[in-house]
């Protein structure tokens, strides 16, 4: 089965069945599964794994794929292409926003083909594509995100061509970069203040079985987080259109367990753009806009409603009861459900802040059920995920950050923490 077939056959059904043939097989292969994924087929079963659980009471959080029109039901199509939430005024602005990606997609192409090393997949991201509100007309720094199959393999050839991007460890050579790159951090490796094609970039390299890991397991959040916010698609992968959409459902799965019965649209994507920075040192010590989180979500609306769209309409346990507002099914058991559906990562670290804040939660792959069950109904269940999702970030972010000493050396460490500091206290 090839690659693109697979990719179809997860699209079209939501999920793909295997049956472990004990929980002791169970457990080695998703251990196995954390030092990255390899294929489609891993990824779709990461994904779903726990969906054969609760058959009976969910709905497939991925959207069947959509087959081809007839003249006849195209009304009928139009109608499922609409973006639901989005009112005239949005849908506008929607376009407005999509003709100026098509530009600055163009403008990162040819950036794109500067680079002799093979790219599989590339996006970017962040103020340099995006506008966020408070920020003045100035062109920020574009970022962007390479995923390479072969890291040394990438830089021996990007250093070969490309030695002034990097600082003194380009001198140590392409076995000492992809050592830091993964072993320090969450596995990215970033080269900042490039000036290519009159653009000015900060590129980052990371290994394709580390991000689709990150993706559907959240192991840092360091790159998932990122792309819980609108991103610009450079290079395509069908694995990863997979591991995207699964991310983006965690993301909304642990929103709705720091939310109310009854919350906006706007509650919503504030608390999915925060994840990434719960837990982040530089939003303590000055390293980043204390309002960015806001700013985001005000400027980009009408792409986070588009982005979230099909998955929001797709999820049983949450619909719109009006313009911009949303409830969702407070029955512990549906959210019990849900839970079981997260990340292992992020269940363990739930359990691990439950236990602390008091909660008998017994250990145990049996006990899933029941720890589900009882965490839910907790006052305090808010509380305990953002928690929980501050655990995962925290280290990541802050061996990441002190990384860029020795990706990007001292003096560009430091100038590139104080423009960022520069750019809020001025906005």
């Amino acid at each position: 089965m090839t690659i693109l077939a697979t990719s179809r056959r997860v699209l079209s059904t939501g999920h793909l069945r295997v049956q472990p043939r004990n929980a002791v097989c169970q457990a080695r292969w998703e251990s196995k599964a954390v030092e990255g994924v390899k294929t489609v087929r891993d990824a779709a079963l990461l994904s779903m794994r726990k969906n054969k659980q609760d058959e009976t009471s969910d709905r497939q959080t991925v959207r069947p794929s959509v087959q081809p029109v007839t003249r006849a039901a195209q009304s009928t199509q139009s109608q499922v292409d609409k973006i639901a939430g989005l009112s005239e005024a949005e849908e506008t602005k929607l376009d407005n926003m999509r003709e100026a990606q098509s530009e600055i997609r163009d403008v990162l192409d040819s950036v794109l083909r500067q680079f002799s090393a093979p790219i599989r997949y590339a996006f970017a991201y962040g103020s340099g594509v995006y506008k966020q509100a408070g920020y003045g007309a100035s062109k920020p720094m574009v970022d962007l995100i390479f995923g390479v199959s072969h890291p040394d393999h990438w830089h021996a050839l990007n250093i070969a061509q490309h030695r002034n991007h990097y600082s003194f460890m380009g001198t140590l050579g392409a076995n000492a970069v992809s050592f830091v790159q993964d072993r320090m951090g969450a596995g990215v490796y970033y080269n900042p203040f490039i000036e290519i094609e009159g653009v000015v970039i900060k590129y980052g390299v990371v290994s394709m079985g580390t991000l689709s890991s990150d993706l559907l397991n959240w192991d840092s959040l360091y790159l998932a987080g990122r792309m819980h916010k609108p991103t610009l698609t450079l290079r395509r992968d069908p694995l990863m259109r997979i591991s995207k959409q699964v991310n983006l459902t965690h993301a909304v799965r642990a929103a709705l367990l720091m939310l109310p019965k009854n919350f906006t649209t706007d509650e919503l994507f504030t608390c999915i753009a925060s994840l990434s920075f719960a837990g982040d040192i530089r939003m303590r010590i000055g390293g980043e806009n204390p309002h960015k989180v806001q700013n985001i979500v005000e400027a980009q609306m009408p792409l986070f409603k588009s982005r979230y769209s099909s998955i929001i309409e797709g999820l049983p346990n949450l619909e719109y009861i009006g313009q911009d507002l949303l409830q969702q099914n407070m029955a512990p058991q549906a959210r019990a459900a849900m839970l079981r559906k997260m990340p292992n990562n992020f269940y363990d670290r739930l359990l691990k802040q439950g236990r602390k804040a008091g909660i008998r939660l017994p250990p145990g792959f049996g006990a899933e059920r029941v720890n589900t069950e009882r965490l839910v109904v907790v006052d305090n269940i808010s509380q305990i995920a953002t928690k929980a999702v501050e655990s995962i970030v925290a280290w990541p972010a802050l061996t990441q950050s002190l990384k860029g000493v020795l990706s990007s050396g001292l003096t560009k460490s430091v100038s590139y923490m104080y423009a960022k500091n520069l750019k809020y206290r001025n906005n």
